[in-house]
C-alpha cells in the first residue's frame, strides 16, 4: 500500500514562505513596461508598486533563508533532499501534471514553489530540533498532557447501504480492499486504494472515528457505518490505542517533534534570535521594521510568548497539525470530514 502523500505535504507545513515576486528583475529593468490609452507604467512604477506591496514580505522571506543557511550543517544537502522529495512525490501521484493539480487544489503553488518550502522546512526543523528539549522528563510530560496517537485507516464510501454491503462480501470472499475500493469507492481516496492520512481525534465525522476507534488493528466492518456523506466499508490500520510510553516510545518521541515544529512562537521564537545575533543591517528605511515581529518574539520568555498564526507568510498551512490530515482533503487524499 502507498505511503500518504499527504504525510509528506504536512511536513512542509510547519514553514511555507510563499513565492514572491522578484523585486530585483523587476528594477532591473528599464523604460516602459505597458501602456494604456495615455497611461504609461513604466519599469520604475511597477517596482515602486510591487516594493508597496510585497517590499517586506520579499526581504523578509531572503533574510530569514540567509539566517537559516547560516546556521545548517549542510544547505545544499537539505536542497538536494528536497528535490528527491518531491521527485518521489511526483512518481507516486503518477507524473508531473497530476501532481501540479494536486498542488494546485492544495493552493500550493508550482512545484518550484513547494520544493522551496521543503527546502525551508529542512533548514527550520535542522535548527529548531537543536533546540527542543529532549530530557526524558519533557517527553514524559508531553505523554501525559499532550499526546494522541494518530489513527490510520481506509474506506469506502457509497451512496447505497446495498452497495457497501456488496463491497463486503466482496472483499470476505477474497478481493483485496484497496481494489474494490478503487473499483467502487466515490471517495477521492480511492484512486489510492481508499487510505487516507493519518488523523486525530475529532477530524472525522463521530461515526466514523468511533467505527476506527471500535475495531482491533486489521480488521474491517461487518455493517456498514452510516454518515452524512454516504455509506462506509471500514478498515482500521491504526485504531488510535495510547499504549504504554515504553511501547511506543518513538511515535510520541516523533510527535513531539512535530508538534514543537509546529509551534510557531517557538520556531520562530528560534529565528527571531538568530537574526538578532546576526550581524544583520536593513539600508533601506521603508523597509527597516522587516523582521521586527520575530526579533520581538525571540525576546520574549517562552511562557509569554503570544499565541496566534505564525507570520503570514511561513504560516502553517491547513497544517493543520503536523500529521494531522484536514477536514477538506485533495482529490487523492479526500477523507470524510465533520
Amino acid at each position: 500500500m502507498k505511503k500518504s502523500i499527504r504525510t509528506w505535504i504536512l511536513t512542509a507545513a510547519s514553514v511555507a514562505i510563499v513565492a514572491l515576486p522578484n523585486l530585483t528583475s523587476v528594477s532591473a529593468q528599464e523604460g516602459v513596461i505597458a501602456t494604456i490609452g495615455d497611461t504609461t507604467i513604466t519599469a520604475e512604477d511597477l517596482y515602486k508598486n510591487m516594493k508597496e506591496q510585497f517590499g517586506a514580505t520579499a526581504l523578509r522571506s531572503k533574510i530569514i533563508e540567509a539566517v537559516l543557511i547560516e546556521n545548517v550543517e549542510d544547505a545544499e544537502g537539505a536542497k538536494t533532499k528536497a528535490a528527491e522529495e518531491v521527485q518521489s512525490q511526483i512518481k507516486e501521484l503518477g507524473g508531473e501534471e497530476v501532481f501540479q493539480q494536486f498542488l494546485s487544489y492544495q493552493q500550493i503553488g508550482s512545484v518550484e514553489q513547494y520544493e522551496y518550502q521543503l527546502y525551508i522546512r529542512n533548514l527550520l526543523q535542522e535548527i529548531v530540533e537543536g533546540r527542543i528539549d529532549m530530557s526524558d522528563e519533557a517527553i514524559q510530560n508531553f505523554y501525559d498532557n499532550d499526546y494522541q496517537p494518530m489513527m490510520e485507516a481506509q474506506h469506502i464510501l457509497v451512496d447505497t447501504e446495498e452497495e457497501a454491503l456488496n463491497a463486503i462480501e466482496r472483499i470476505n470472499n477474497g478481493e483485496e480492499f484497496d481494489a474494490v475500493a478503487q473499483e467502487v469507492s466515490k471517495d477521492g481516496s480511492a484512486q489510492n486504494g481508499g487510505l487516507l492520512a493519518p488523523f486525530s481525534p475529532g477530524q472525522m465525522v463521530p461515526e466514523f472515528e468511533e467505527a476506527v476507534k471500535s475495531l482491533a488493528n486489521g480488521e474491517m466492518t461487518s455493517e456498514p457505518v452510516k454518515s452524512e456523506f454516504g455509506y462506509h466499508v471500514i478498515k482500521t490500520i491504526n485504531n488510535g490505542e495510547k499504549k504504554p510510553l515504553e511501547e511506543s516510545r518513538e511515535e510520541v518521541i516523533e510527535a513531539y517533534k512535530q508538534s514543537k515544529y509546529a509551534d510557531s512562537n517557538f520556531t520562530y521564537g528560534i529565528v527571531g534570535e538568530l537574526i538578532k545575533n546576526s550581524d544583520l543591517k536593513i539600508e533601506d528605511p521603508e523597509l527597516k521594521n522587516a523582521v521586527d515581529d520575530l526579533i520581538n518574539l525571540a525576546d520574549q520568555p517562552a511562557e509569554e510568548a503570544p499565541t496566534g498564526e505564525a507570520p503570514a507568510e511561513e504560516a502553517p498551512a491547513e497544517e493543520a497539525p503536523a500529521e494531522e490530515a484536514p477536514a477538506e482533503e485533495a482529490p487523492a487524499e479526500e477523507a470524510p470530514a465533520e
